[in-house]
This record gives C-alpha cells, sequence and structure tokens, in this order.
C-alpha cells in the first residue's frame, strides 16, 4: 500500500503536536521544580540570619551581663582596697581617728582623707571660687574640699565640723555673688564672733550672723507651706538636723528650691544627698530647728 506525501506530512504534523504538549509539561515542571528549590533556599536562608540575630543578641546579652558582674566586683574591690589602703596609712601617719570615722561613713571624702598627709599644700592657700559659683544658682561646696577642708575650726578641721560655715557661704554667695568670701573665712569670722562652740555652731549664726556678713535671717517654722513661701520668695532655707539619713550626730543642710517630686538640698557632707529629692516628711522627722535666709535687698 503506497502512503501519498500529504499523508507522511499528516503524521509528521501529528508526531510533532504529540510531542509539544509533553515538552511543554516537562518544562512547567521543571520551573515549577527550580521555584520550589529557590523558595525553599530561601527560606532557609531567612531562617539561617534569623537564628544567627538570636545567637547574637543571646551572646552580646550574656557578654554584657559578665561584664557588668565584673566591673560591680571590681568596684566593690577597688572601694574595699581603698579603705585598707586609707587604714594602713593612717596607722603609720597617725592619721586622726576622727578622718577614718568621717570614710567610712562617707566614701565621697576619700580624696580628702588620702591627701591629709599633704594638707600643708592646701592650708592657707588662695581660694578661687569662680569656677563653682553660677550667677542666679546655689553653689554645692563641701565642707572636706581639699582648698579649706584642713584649715582649722576650733579645735577641728573645717572638713569635719565646718558643715555650719559652708552652708553660710552658699547661701552667702548666692545672695551677694561675693566670689571672696570661702568657707575658710566663714569659719574664722564664726570663731572671732563667738558663733563656734564646743558643741559646733550656734543657733545664733543663722540670725546675729546673718546679719553682721550682710544678710538676713529668721527662725522658720517646721511647715511645708510656710517652707515653701520662703523659697518662694528668694530665700534659702538653713535646717539643724538630727540623727538619720544625714549625720549620725548634728549637721547642718540647706534648701534651695522644690518641686512636684519634693525639696532640693545642698548637703555640704554628701554630693549623694544633694543629687536626689526629699520629700517633706523625710525631712521634718530629722529636723531640729530651721531658718530662712534672705538677702537684705529682698
Amino acid at each position: 500500500m503506497s502512503i501519498q506525501k500529504s499523508e507522511l506530512q499528516f503524521i509528521s504534523i501529528q508526531r510533532e503536536m504529540g510531542f509539544r504538549p509533553e515538552r511543554r509539561d516537562c518544562v512547567r515542571n521543571t520551573a515549577k521544580k527550580n521555584n520550589g528549590s529557590i523558595r525553599r533556599r530561601r527560606k532557609r536562608k531567612q531562617l539561617l540570619r534569623r537564628w544567627i540575630r538570636i545567637g547574637t543578641s543571646v551572646a552580646f546579652a550574656a557578654l554584657f551581663a559578665v561584664v557588668f558582674q565584673n566591673l560591680d566586683l571590681f568596684m566593690e574591690t577597688s572601694a574595699e582596697n581603698k579603705k585598707i589602703e586609707i587604714e594602713e596609712m593612717m596607722a603609720e601617719e597617725q592619721y586622726p581617728q576622727e578622718l577614718q570615722k568621717l570614710l567610712e561613713e562617707n566614701e565621697e571624702s576619700y580624696d580628702f582623707v588620702e591627701n591629709y598627709a599633704n594638707r600643708k599644700d592646701y592650708m592657707g592657700k588662695p581660694i578661687d571660687l569662680s569656677g563653682d559659683y553660677q550667677a542666679g544658682s546655689v553653689p554645692l561646696l563641701m565642707q572636706w574640699d581639699k582648698r579649706w577642708g584642713y584649715d582649722l575650726y576650733g579645735e577641728s578641721m573645717i572638713g569635719l565640723a565646718g558643715c555650719g560655715p559652708t552652708c553660710m557661704t552658699m547661701a552667702y554667695l548666692y545672695h551677694t555673688g561675693d566670689l571672696t568670701v570661702n568657707p575658710r573665712e566663714v569659719a574664722e569670722f564664726a570663731q572671732e564672733k563667738g558663733y563656734h562652740t564646743t558643741e559646733g555652731t550656734s543657733w545664733d549664726f543663722w540670725t546675729l550672723g546673718a546679719k553682721e556678713l550682710g544678710l538676713y535671717g529668721e527662725v522658720v517654722s517646721l511647715s511645708e507651706t510656710v517652707m515653701k513661701s520662703v523659697l518662694d520668695s528668694g530665700g534659702l532655707l538653713v535646717c539643724s538636723m538630727s540623727a538619720g539619713d544625714f549625720t549620725t550626730g548634728g549637721h547642718y543642710i540647706l534648701l534651695r528650691g522644690y518641686d512636684e517630686n519634693g525639696f532640693f538640698v545642698n548637703d555640704p557632707n554628701r554630693r549623694s544627698n544633694s543629687e536626689r529629692q526629699w520629700d517633706f516628711d523625710t525631712l521634718a522627722s530629722q529636723m531640729k530647728n530651721l531658718w530662712g535666709i534672705y538677702s537684705l535687698s529682698e
């Protein structure tokens, strides 16, 4: 049987048409497989990156924890070593026991206590307060500042017993801006005028003594409303404190302002007490007396 040319062509076309769908399906299936493979690889990479981020965060957190733990331990060890060094130095140099007590109660005084052996480098030397004073603000001065802390106040040192003259100096600078007056001069003034007693600075210092210094001082009743009115009128408050947060015996502090969170304190013995605020009840429970200190021009 003979096959015509046209029939051969038809058969050839059918074959080609029969194979084309299979080739198209093959290409489509291959593309699906490739797309699926790409997606899986992407997911694996994303998952890997996620785990790397998590692992890195955990590692850094653990590292910081170790660092801070060791830092706290280092700080505690350093502070303890400093105390031991001071105690050994005191034993060798016969330092006053009052200095050791000061350091035990107040670590902020370390530099002052450490330099006691070099006190002659500071005693009686000129004092520049320009870096401590800013107009319109009450300066924070420490009674144990090396510039005046080793100078005598009665039978002790200003650094140990000079909270009164230091508070008066802060009030005087705020009201007058006169930088020629400093805690050493005020301590000498208090002694010469009889405002220093065996028990410390007398209460008359805040009224009669203030008047001699060109200020006005008056006794203020222990009332939150009255205290705030003194501060609102431009005055400052000096408080005689009993044993508590500020002292184990007697101590003077200065109140310079207030807001809804409490009163702002200038404690001449501790900067840390001056960096926080104090509510009325906490202060009132430790106060023995208080005075308003004003400028005569007010």
